[in-house]
């Protein structure tokens, strides 16, 4: 995937393949809010309390969890969605946007873990993919071991960049799904002269052919073809009885792969040609915290409404038990 770094990153369709399986509305009734006054409705989701505007509708709706093998049956049907998330709240709006798959890792073994159970409760009702740490590389043994630690801490597939098939096979054998990873390879930059698509000559796209079905061969259920020409891509897919997952390799594959954090617009670095942004967070937070820096700092916050208040008769009882 596009960095895969160790160091480091609609609802309509969805009711018409029957992940979504039931819709709950209900309008949000007006409360009193000591921080808001009567501006604030109080409204209940996910176990919490959050405040939103009187003339708001809440719908939500209860998302169903695909199997490996519903996924899989997806093929041919529609495009699977996927996305990064790397915490509990962007998790949460993913499984609530309708994404069928998140993708999500740590910096090493004990951080994915960490990562994947955040991911998890905020996306219980969602397939989460990840990958199992270089460590893997040292013998099957480690990989079924890493492997294990993933799906205990909440991984549906296993999803490696690099991971060789001999290793997929294992992990195969003993019955983990397994997603690969051909074409632009952010761990092979070296090898490739850097960030670069892959398979623009006839022998390249046959060398992306030839690892899709040795990573087929191996047992895995699917692969994510990064910066692959479109028409290529296209081909291949229609070749491999896997889902292909496009990141930047044309509409003609089984799926979509895009960062969260290019969608969102908090990408702090290179947006890559294929990304597609439709909000600017980082943006909006920073304004958001500047104002509440100018607010504090010129005495506008807190103001009356956001303070405790006690009944005079008491602050005097007290101010006398100081003296």
């Amino acid at each position: 995937m596009r960095g895969f770094r160790w160091a480091s990153r609609s609802a309509a369709a969805a009711l018409g393949s029957g992940v979504l399986v039931g819709l709950h509305c209900s309008a949000r009734k007006p409360v009193s809010n000591p921080g808001q006054g009567t501006q604030g409705t109080l409204h209940r989701g996910h176990g919490r309390w959050g405040w939103g505007h009187p003339s708001s509708v809440e719908c939500e709706a209860a998302k169903k969890k695909l199997t490996v093998a519903e996924l899989l049956a997806l093929k041919g049907r529609r495009q699977i969605v996927l996305t990064t998330a790397f915490d509990e709240w962007t998790a949460r709006a993913a499984e609530q946007a309708g994404v069928d798959m998140i993708v999500a890792w740590g910096s090493c073994q004990e951080h994915s873990k960490f990562v994947v159970e955040a991911v998890r409760r905020g996306a219980p009702n969602t397939l989460i993919g990840t990958g199992i740490n270089p460590g893997a590389y040292e013998s099957q043994e480690k990989a079924l071991k890493l492997a294990n630690e993933m799906r205990a801490a909440g991984t549906d597939i296993i999803y490696c960049s690099g991971l060789v098939p001999e290793k997929f096979q294992g992990l195969a054998k003993q019955h983990f799904p397994c997603c690969g990873h051909v074409g632009y390879l952010p761990v092979n930059d070296t090898w490739l002269g850097g960030p670069r698509a892959v398979g623009k000559t006839a022998e390249e796209a046959k060398k992306v052919y030839e690892d899709v079905m040795a990573l087929e061969a191996a047992g895995c259920i699917a692969v994510e073809m990064e910066c692959v020409p479109a028409q290529v891509a296209a081909e291949i897919s229609k070749r491999t009885k896997m889902l292909v997952f496009s990141m930047g390799s044309g509409p003609d594959c089984d799926g979509q792969f895009i960062f969260s954090e290019d969608l969102m617009g908090t990408n702090s670095g290179h947006y890559p040609r294929h990304s597609i942004t439709y909000a600017n967070l980082m943006a909006d937070a920073v304004q958001a915290l500047s104002q509440y820096c100018q607010d504090v700092r010129r005495g506008a916050y807190p103001a009356a409404k956001h303070c405790i208040r006690m009944k005079e008769s008491e602050f005097r009882r007290f101010i006398e038990s100081l003296s």
